[in-house]
C-alpha cells in the first residue's frame, strides 16, 4: 500500500518552528521532504543540532523524516542545482522574511517559470503586505501583538504568554500543510500551480475566534479567567485535597444536576443563580467560590471516580512523567523513541493519525544538516564538483 503522499517531493527551505513543522507533516504523510540548509548556519536556531538546548530540540522534533542538502544559494552553480532539484518537485516551502527568497533567487515568478506546476507556499509573521512586512515575527512576539496576552491570566493580574514557546508556531504550520494539500489537490483538477501565502498573525486570530466573537458581540475587551473557560460554567480547574488539581467542565445543561449530585449538593441546581448555563457563566466567581471547598475536601481520584460515573466531563493534570508512561499514550503511540545517531534515544511525538489503507509510516531521525547532499546530487546528475563545496562547508 502507498503512502498518502507518496511520489510528492518538496523543496523545503525553513528554518526555526514554524516552516520546518509544516515540512515534517508533509514528510509523515509520505512526501520525500528535501530541507535546504545553507553553509555556516550551524548553531542558527533552526539548525542547532549539535547540542540539545532549546533550538537544538526543535531542529531535531521538527525535522523527522526529511532529507537534508547543503545549498549555497549565492554560488550560482549551487543554484543552478537548485532549480535542477526543483524541477523535480511538487512544492516550494519557505518562511524567510519577505525579500530573502527574491535575493536568492528563488522567488514564486522565478520558481514558477522552472516548474510552473509548482505549489508554493510563503509563510510568515505578519504576512506579506503592510508595513510590518519585514518585522520579524517570533512565537512570544505574535502571541502579544495578535492579542493573545490581553486574554491570558488570572483576572486582575498582568497577561501571561502561553508558556509553550512554538505554539503558535506549531498551529500555524497546521495551516500550512492543509493549504498545500488543498493546492495539490487543485492542481490535479486544473494542471495548475499556485502560490499560498500564510500568516502567523491570523493563525492566531483563528485560534482566539470565541473570544474575540465576544469582543466584537459586546464592546468589551474579554476578561481574564485563569483557568475558566468564558462560555461555560463551570468549567475550569478546582485543587484537590491532595493539591492536585482536577478540570472540571458542565458543557450540556443535563451534566449540571448531574454534577451537583456527585459532589453531594443536590439543592445547589436548584439555586435560582445558576439554573441555566447563561446565569451560571454571569454569576461564575460566586459559583467557584462555592464549588473550590468541595473539592479541597477530597482527594482527586475520589472525585475523579464520582466525576466519571455521574458522566461529568473531567479531566486531571499530568505532569510529563505521567504522561510519558501512560497506556493511552504508549497504546496510541503519541509518543514514540526514536534512535538518533548523535543523540541516541529520543523521545519523539508520533504522527497523529492513522490510514486504514496506507502503509504506516516509520518515524526516522532528523537528519544531519547536509547529510543527504551527495546523495540527491547523483540522483539529480548534478556533477560532483559542484556538490563537493556544499559539503566542506558542512563539516
Amino acid at each position: 500500500m502507498a503512502k498518502p503522499l507518496d511520489g510528492i517531493r518538496v523543496f523545503d527551505i525553513t528554518l526555526a518552528g514554524v516552516g520546518p513543522w509544516g515540512g515534517k507533516l508533509l514528510a509523515l504523510l509520505g512526501a520525500d521532504v528535501i530541507h535546504v540548509e545553507a553553509p555556516g548556519r550551524v548553531g542558527e536556531l533552526g539548525g542547532a543540532a549539535a547540542a540539545l538546548s532549546s533550538a537544538g530540540i526543535i531542529y531535531v522534533a521538527a525535522n523527522n523524516n526529511k532529507r537534508s542538502v547543503m545549498l549555497d544559494l549565492k554560488d550560482s552553480k549551487h543554484r543552478e542545482a537548485a532549480y535542477r532539484l526543483l524541477q523535480t518537485c511538487d512544492v516550494f516551502l519557505e518562511n524567510m522574511r519577505p525579500g530573502v527568497m527574491q535575493r536568492l533567487g528563488l522567488d514564486y515568478e522565478t520558481v514558477s517559470q522552472v516548474n510552473p506546476r509548482i505549489v508554493y507556499c510563503s509563510a510568515s509573521g505578519y504576512g506579506q503586505t503592510g508595513h510590518m512586512v519585514e518585522r520579524p515575527g517570533a512565537d512570544p512576539q505574535i502571541q502579544a501583538f495578535g492579542g493573545w496576552t490581553s486574554v491570558t491570566g488570572y483576572p486582575g493580574e498582568e497577561g501571561e504568554f502561553f508558556r509553550t514557546f512554538i505554539h503558535l508556531d506549531y498551529n500555524t504550520s497546521q495551516y500550512i500543510a492543509q493549504s498545500i494539500l488543498m493546492a495539490l489537490f487543485a492542481r490535479e483538477r486544473t494542471g495548475r500551480g499556485q502560490k499560498i501565502e500564510v500568516a502567523m498573525l491570523a493563525a492566531a486570530m483563528s485560534l482566539q475566534s470565541t473570544r474575540i466573537a465576544e469582543f466584537l458581540a459586546t464592546g468589551q475587551q474579554p476578561e481574564r479567567l485563569g483557568s475558566a473557560a468564558s462560555t461555560t460554567a463551570p468549567h475550569e480547574a478546582f485543587k484537590c485535597e491532595d493539591l492536585r488539581y482536577l478540570g472540571v467542565g458542565v458543557v450540556q445543561e443535563s451534566q449540571w444536576p448531574a454534577l451537583c449530585d456527585a459532589i453531594g449538593e443536590p439543592e445547589l441546581a436548584r439555586d435560582a443563580r445558576f439554573t441555566t448555563n447563561a446565569l451560571r457563566v454571569e454569576h461564575r466567581q460566586e459559583l467557584s467560590a462555592i464549588l473550590a471547598p468541595v473539592f479541597a475536601s477530597r482527594p482527586l481520584r475520589f472525585w475523579e471516580i464520582r466525576l466519571m460515573k455521574a458522566g461529568v466531563p473531567n479531566g486531571r493534570f499530568l505532569s510529563w512523567n505521567e504522561l510519558r508512561y501512560h497506556p493511552q499514550v504508549l497504546e496510541n503511540e503519541a509518543m514514540t523513541v526514536v534512535d538518533h545517531p548523535v543523540h541516541g534515544p529520543v523521545y519523539q511525538d508520533g504522527a497523529p493519525w492513522r490510514f486504514s489503507k496506507c502503509d504506516t509510516l516509520e518515524l526516522r531521525p532528523s537528519p544531519q544538516m547536509g547529510e543527504h547532499t551527495e546523495e540527491l546530487f547523483r540522483e539529480l546528475g548534478v556533477e560532483e564538483r559542484v556538490a563537493e563545496p556544499a559539503l566542506r562547508a558542512g563539516e
